[in-house]
Parts: C-alpha cells; structure tokens; sequence
C-alpha cells in the first residue's frame, strides 16, 4: 500500500511539473530531397533511350536532342522518337508531386522568328506525348527559347547538333506553382 501512495505522488508530481514547463522545442526534421529518387530512376530509363540526363540541386533536366528523334525539315516526332518519350511518359506520369517545363531550343542557322516557332513545335510535339502517355496537363508548362541559350558553340556541325533539342525540366509542384504566382 505504501508503494501504491509513493507511484501515485510521483506520478502526481511529474504530472504537474510536465504541465507548468516550457512548450516543447521543436525538432527539425529532415526530408529526403525531392530530386533525389526522381534522378535515380529517370537516370535508367533516360540513358536506355539516348537522352541526356542533368540534376542541379532540386531541378531534373532531361535532354532531348532533335537529331534522329524529329524529322530533320519539319518539327513531327520520328516513330523511332515516339517510343522512347513514351517510356519517359510511363516513368514520370503518377508522379503527383512533379512538375514539367517542356522547353523547345535550336541552333541559330535560318531566321530567328523561324528558329523560335520550330522550338515551340518542337517543344509542342513532346507535351502532347506527354499528355498522351498519361501526364496531366495542368502539371505541363510550355516554352520556346529559340535560339538564346545554346549548349554548344553554333559555328560548328557539331555544336548545332547539340543545340537542337527539347529539354523537359522537373522541378517539385509546390516551388514551381509558388513561382508562377
């Protein structure tokens, strides 16, 4: 009985010294980073269909070059590019918590208003696989940036292989809606 009366006390006592201290300090906790599985799983199915895969801090840029994926006048998807984007369709479809920039970008031989209409297609014609592959609309965003930001030097063959492509830039929903507003 006497060890019944000494729990109840200081279950008492503890009880009340738990309700007059301070509020709790908070704990930070520590989220795994929102690019981290992303890029990990993109990275094998990007390489398997011959595009470029880039992370810089929370952002994914998946590098789709126009040669051998858009026919080479005209600004439609090969049948040889339609598979591959298709499986990119697949992978990032359910993903929810992602949102999709669609770039278009070329060289800077031709005119310049020519040059940026073509990108938009270009840019265009991914979306719409996209889209048919199952990714909502609401999470796409689509732009054209000609021929401003080139990867590579455009005096040779080579570098305006390299700047003719359509990127398509993963960034988590919440920053990339904040940013629109």
């Amino acid at each position: 009985m006497k060890t019944i009366k000494v729990v109840a006390v200081f279950a008492f006592s503890f009880a009340m010294t738990a309700c007059s201290s301070k509020a709790p300090v908070p704990v930070a906790v520590v989220a795994k980073p929102w690019a981290e599985p992303r890029v990990e799983h993109l990275t094998k199915v990007a390489e398997s269909q011959g595009y470029e895969i880039e992370r810089e801090g929370e952002q994914i840029r998946l590098i789709i070059p126009v040669d051998g994926n858009f026919h080479p006048k005209r600004t439609l998807l090969l049948p040889s590019g339609l598979v591959p984007l298709s499986k990119i369709a697949q992978a990032i479809r359910d993903d929810e918590e992602t949102f999709f920039s669609v770039i278009g970008h070329s060289d800077s031989a031709g005119a310049e208003e020519l040059n940026e209409d073509q990108s938009l297609e270009r840019a265009q014609a991914v979306a719409n696989v996209l889209m048919l592959g199952g990714v909502s609309r609401k999470r796409l965003q689509l732009s054209s940036m000609g021929e401003e930001e080139p990867r590579a030097d455009n005096s040779t063959e080579t570098g305006r292989h390299k700047n003719r492509r359509v990127e398509i830039v993963m960034t988590p929903a919440l920053t990339s809606m904040a940013m629109a507003e």
